[in-house]
């Protein structure tokens, strides 16, 4: 816990020193680093937020949906967090993601050589990386036994 606070204090002392832009941009990264901290367990397996068809071969699972007010200088704006987890599903070993908005991925196993905007990058476990709105995401099995691979995406959207 104390490395996250540390690290949220670091990142808005380095994003407010930018202007006002930054101070909204800090608002929201410090916003999110703190729900990070928050992770919930997987919700109800029959419920609205069971497993849904993403993208052929893949779904996704729910796990922490939540509106926020980020501050600005000229009030709040409302913004949406949601954390999912995507797997892919019946032994695909190649999946695109299409695009949805601006989020942050992070593969939970394994081995997966991703594509972003015609850059191909190979990922291991615990790697993080952001996908910009409007870009898809190709992803591709690397290891010759690995059978699925879990990539937990962690996205912010304006609010609704």
């Amino acid at each position: 816990m104390r490395r996250i606070v540390m690290a949220s204090g670091f990142v808005a002392k380095s994003v407010w020193s930018g202007g006002k832009k930054s101070m909204a941009v800090g608002g929201i990264l410090v916003s999110v680093l703190l729900l990070a901290t928050q992770l919930v367990a997987p919700t109800d397996q029959s419920g609205p937020d069971a497993a849904k068809l993403v993208a052929p071969n893949m779904e996704a699972r729910s796990r922490h949906v939540e509106k926020l007010e980020v501050p600005r200088m000229t009030g709040t704006r409302g913004v949406q967090v949601e954390l999912t987890g995507w797997t892919t599903v019946n032994g695909a070993k190649e999946t695109t993601i299409p695009a949805q908005g601006f989020y942050i991925a992070t593969l939970g196993n394994g081995v997966a050589l991703t594509t972003i905007d015609g850059e191909e990058k190979v990922r291991r476990a615990g790697d993080m990386w952001a996908v910009q709105d409007g870009q898809s995401m190709k992803v591709k099995i690397q290891g010759k036994r690995q059978e699925s691979v879990v990539i937990h995406i962690f996205s912010v959207r304006p609010g609704r």
